[in-house]
């Protein structure tokens, strides 16, 4: 009988343990997803690099604004449009290198580089 008694609580005790660490699926959050920032120009999408360094690019001219902002999940293929940077977020071309464009937000510059 007293080993019934302590088999019976080890059992209680592994059961309980398992149960509580059994999540339900609609328990699963899917807010921390993180995406990559494209911009598409001209049928070719940039993606964010990083943060331009001051005096790094020397802007050579306003290439216009971002016309449409899209869902984070989706790649953009129509020309000015992003999934991450604001519509009206103007982007600018640069003298150092064609296959790179600044998006000014706020008061910093974001690099954009050419997709490989």
């Amino acid at each position: 009988m007293k080993y019934y008694v302590i088999y019976l609580l080890l059992c209680l005790t592994i059961v309980s343990g398992c149960s509580s660490n059994a999540q339900d699926a609609s328990d699963v959050s899917t807010e921390e997803v993180s995406y990559v920032a494209f911009l598409n120009i001209d049928g070719n999408n940039y993606f964010s690099y990083d943060l331009a360094e001051k005096g790094e690019y020397t802007i050579a001219e306003e290439f216009g604004e971002v016309q449409k902002k899209i869902e984070g999940d989706v790649i953009p293929n129509e020309n000015l449009t992003s999934n991450y940077l604001l519509e009206g977020t103007k982007i600018f071309s640069v003298k150092e290198n064609p296959e790179i464009f600044l998006a000014k937000v706020q008061d910093e510059y974001e690099i954009y580089k050419k997709m490989p």
